[in-house]
């Protein structure tokens, strides 16, 4: 397979869309978001990092709180608006229906089918960007899109974000973790 020398750009795939959920005065703010990832799953803790100029790190700054909102394709209008305006000019808590969970801290999306919230546990920043980690301290899933108690992909339908800026779905499933690779020879 011949090899092309591309720019130095960070082309790991796929790329959650994701809500990210702040307080920002007394109202809920949402900013979109791709760099999101999972840093530990025992305790769990992921990441997200943020342009430092988003108004959402602010408010994730000064309460300590956040929320990771996965949201589904039929959303993509609604999460790319979210990443067009600024919460520091445009009230975005009416786009979604907003709900808390049992601790109250961060704001989560009743329309995203998974719901993180997350206790800031570090942040810090790199180059333009802020890196916010968080402690999963609450996980909703909605009804509608588990299988045996289970989330499961494919009911999710997530938003996936690709580095030419085009929205893409999922595929099928092609195989199983920690059972594939025993087919190796």
């Amino acid at each position: 397979m011949k090899k092309v020398k591309l720019t130095n750009s960070p082309l790991i795939y796929p790329l959650p869309a994701v809500l990210i959920g702040a307080v920002m005065g007394d109202k809920p703010n949402y900013c979109t978001a791709g760099n999101c990832g999972i840093i530990s799953v025992d305790p769990a803790a992921v990441y997200t990092s943020l342009d430092r100029k988003h108004y959402t790190g602010r408010g994730i700054l000064e309460h300590k709180w956040f929320s990771i909102n996965i949201p589904s394709v039929d959303q993509m209008v609604q999460v790319d608006y979210c990443g067009l305006v600024s919460g520091s000019k445009t009230d975005k808590s009416d786009v979604f229906r907003t709900f808390y969970g049992e601790n109250e801290k961060a704001p989560l999306i009743e329309e995203c089918p998974i719901n993180l919230v997350c206790e800031l546990i570090k942040s810090f920043d790199i180059y333009n960007m802020t890196v916010y980690i968080g402690e999963i301290k609450e996980t909703y899933a909605s009804e509608s899109v588990l299988t045996g108690g289970l989330p499961d992909t494919k009911k999710i339908d997530p938003l996936i974000y690709n580095m030419d800026n085009k929205y893409l779905g999922i595929g099928d499933v092609v195989g199983s973790g920690f059972a594939a690779g025993k087919n190796y020879k």
